[in-house]
């Protein structure tokens, strides 16, 4: 071969190795770039949102389960009845006791999320009987102080715990309050209940009951006439008639909507017993 055809095949050969090299060179397309947007089963789920305890606590209205000393041994003192436990309810600053021999109170502010500080509030005086009255002292006695808060379970079974510097817990379950249930805070009524019952329509659970509106001014005297009688086939929830006994009750009272085209339904909800009067 000529040195004139070994050097244009020479040349030919690296053209074509320059060719290949820029070929190699060109970078494929980003995998990233082409990748599909993640499928939302492959995403972190998103942390669960920790309860509002200032919500929580005056959303519910708490029954006493159980209570323990630092030890883990149970407190008998905070359980004087079986059929009525001890309660809390929480608003506006205020802790008020249910299920106590005297009407019982504190303050409390909350400190954070997880400890508020409990005062001593007001309470009536009665001289009340063991073990009613050593379960009056040990309420009174726990809700003074900082007390660890914690909001355990959920909607549907919610706790409440509160612990003492001490040691001593308190846990209480917890079910809204009729203000939760119905939606707003409901209207103050008084009603005059009958020693005798009404006959229910239908089954229930609460006794049917003959009633009538009374009035009262500001300050607590009786005004007006009384309403008609009349009958309340569900009777008054939280209360429950005793033989011998004609009870004026305050109550709260709840509006409820009725099926399309009929009038709305009244609840009504047992506040306070504030007249005992004794039937010979």
């Amino acid at each position: 071969m000529s040195l004139h055809h070994r050097s244009h095949h020479l040349s030919l050969i690296l053209a074509a190795l320059f060719l290949a090299g820029c070929a190699k060179s060109t970078p494929p397309e980003s995998p990233a770039a082409e990748a599909a947007p993640a499928a939302p089963a492959e995403l972190a789920a998103a942390p669960a949102a920790a309860p509002d305890t200032a919500s929580t606590l005056t959303a519910n209205q708490w029954q006493l389960k159980s209570a323990t000393d630092a030890a883990g041994q149970s407190i008998a003192a905070f359980f004087p009845t079986p059929d009525k436990p001890l309660g809390l309810l929480f608003g506006e600053g205020r802790i008020n006791v249910t299920g106590s021999c005297n009407r019982m109170s504190a303050g409390y502010q909350l400190l954070d999320n997880a400890q508020l500080q409990a005062t001593p509030g007001p309470s009536t005086m009665m001289a009340c009987p063991p073990p009613l009255g050593d379960a009056d002292a040990a309420i009174a006695g726990f809700l003074n102080g900082t007390l660890q808060v914690a909001i355990e379970g959920d909607s549907g079974a919610t706790q409440l715990r509160l612990a003492a510097t001490d040691g001593r817990a308190l846990i209480f379950g917890g079910t809204p309050t009729p203000e939760t249930r119905f939606g707003g805070p409901g209207t103050r009524a008084f009603l005059e209940v009958s020693p005798k019952p009404c006959e229910a329509p239908a089954p229930s659970a609460r006794p049917c009951l003959m009633v009538r509106d009374r009035h009262f001014d500001e300050q607590g005297l009786a005004s007006g006439s009384p309403g008609e009688w009349r009958a309340l086939p569900e009777g008054i929830e939280g209360y429950t008639p005793v033989a011998g006994e004609q009870h004026v009750v305050r109550v709260k009272r709840f509006e409820q909507a009725g099926a399309a085209g009929s009038a709305p339904t009244e609840h009504f909800v047992l506040d306070l017993i504030i007249e005992t009067r004794t039937i010979q």
